[in-house]
């Protein structure tokens, strides 16, 4: 009896150990696409409202005919966000299903239906930090260009715009399931605004350059001299173009981004001062984002060889980057250094209007001090003013930004621009990835246009 009892102790406690590491390590089992939990809908409760940071309606439920539909607004800006409902859901639409479908007050709720035929109990509310209007321009301006582009607010971490093409439309998903889902070629259910790995490219130099402003004080004494292409055991290295730069400071460098100047910077850092700075960035890190992504990755070790260091000091070999991460490490140099967590559910509400949760503003890591930040912030606004995204300049705007060309082993290059503004009091921060578009230069126009909008909304009437 003893030994019965002692081995039925132990399978409750393996129980309870594994029910604990299910909680805790596989939280999103009840969300993922392959539940069938998630295509269970009580028909006696009308799904909450889903709405833009103004209170506009994105998704809402709807009967029609006797039949309940879920009716989304603006299918294809949206979609990628707040997903879908059949197929088992996507988006929102998944990872706050059961906040959509849960009853405050539920009693109270109950009472009041039977007194109502028409009326029914009714779930949360969702309020999401993104801004319709801004989100319909962003959306028009990637037009049908393969990429995406993410809009924070650099100080809170809030989402204000993210968009992704290819696309889908969430009315018709059923019917066009099959044709999406195997479309590998273009993947348009994938959200590359989270979801798409890219080499950084160019936009890798902002994390280099801040760790040779940290590790090095005598920067500003470095000259190196650029003559288009330089060996670094036995990898060459070139410059766009094989353009010859002549005498360069760590300033010149990121304003004409030379790439030469920073894999010599690299090599001097070494891998464990870049493995430092890729840490504190938050690479091969969770970032807390409410909704599907996938983390970066950076590889570099104390075993990495020179051609490694060099590569990733520039931001190619095996280094990887989505574009909300790349809008991130940009903010943290707008937001004095500091790192914030990225949000894009500002709040829920009961049926009768009171806040449930409400999202706070969560500091996630410090990437450079604030002294560090103030010096990268003056070299991307030279970036700017007089180097590669002079087409980003706008009259009554200081904007900063660091252009990024990143190669492409199956194609031609990716095009990347990320920027904040005004900078020297950053309101936003634009990030745009632009799949095979060639020089980083190709992304520059659609962060001008969407920091004019933006910060001049009477300069472009919202429609």
């Amino acid at each position: 009896m003893k030994r019965v009892f002692f081995f039925y102790s132990l399978l409750f406690l393996a129980l309870i150990v594994h029910l604990i590491y299910f909680m805790i390590f596989e939280k999103d089992v009840p969300i993922n696409s392959y539940n069938p939990r998630l295509n269970k809908i009580d028909n006696s409760i009308q799904r909450g409202i889903i709405f833009d940071s103004k209170g506009m309606p994105l998704a809402d439920t709807v009967t029609t005919g006797g039949s309940i539909e879920r009716q989304y607004y603006y299918p294809r800006e949206f979609c990628h966000i707040i997903g879908y409902m059949p197929k088992g859901k996507a988006g929102i639409e998944a990872k706050y299903n059961f906040t959509l479908q849960k009853l405050d007050n539920e009693l109270y709720q109950r009472l009041m239906t039977i007194f109502s035929e028409n009326e029914k109990p009714r779930g949360n509310n969702i309020f999401l930090t993104i801004d319709s209007d801004l989100q319909r321009y962003v959306y028009k301006k990637l037009g049908k260009s393969k990429g995406a582009v993410v809009v924070t607010e650099p100080s809170t971490g809030k989402i204000l715009a993210m968009v992704s093409y290819p696309n889908f439309n969430p009315i018709t998903i059923e019917e066009n399931w099959n044709e999406l889902k195997n479309d590998t070629k273009n993947s348009p259910l994938i959200n590359r605004a989270t979801q798409g790995l890219y080499p950084p490219g160019s936009t890798f130099k902002i994390l280099t350059a801040g760790a040779e402003i940290e590790t090095n004080s005598n920067y500003k004494n470095y000259i190196y001299n650029c003559k288009g292409e330089d060996s670094f055991d036995q990898k060459k290295i070139h410059c766009f173009n094989s353009t010859v730069h002549g005498k360069v400071n760590l300033s010149d460098a990121m304003k004409y981004s030379c790439n030469t100047f920073f894999a010599m910077t690299g090599q001097k850092l070494g891998s464990s001062t870049l493995s430092e700075y890729a840490k504190k960035a938050m690479f091969n890190s969770d970032l807390g984002y409410n909704l599907e992504y996938k983390k970066s990755s950076f590889s570099l070790n104390e075993n990495s060889k020179t051609t490694e260091i060099v590569e990733t000091s520039i931001g190619q070999g095996k280094t990887l980057v989505t574009p909300l991460h790349m809008a991130m490490i940009t903010s943290s140099v707008a937001n004095k250094g500091v790192m914030m967590q990225p949000y894009i559910i500002d709040h829920t509400e009961s049926y009768s209007r009171n806040e449930l949760d409400v999202t706070y503003p969560e500091k996630l890591s410090e990437v450079f001090s604030e002294e560090t930040a103030n010096k990268l912030k003056e070299m991307m606004e030279n970036v700017v003013t007089d180097g590669t995204a002079a087409e980003a300049k706008i009259k009554g705007i200081s904007v900063a930004g660091k252009t990024g060309t990143a190669e492409n082993a199956s194609g031609k290059d990716h095009a990347w621009f990320t920027a904040f503004a005004p900078s020297e009091n950053p309101e936003i921060t634009v990030t745009v990835i632009l799949e095979n578009a060639g020089n980083g230069s190709e992304a520059v126009p659609i962060v001008h246009d969407i920091i004019k909008y933006a910060l001049e909304p009477n300069e472009t009437p919202r429609k």
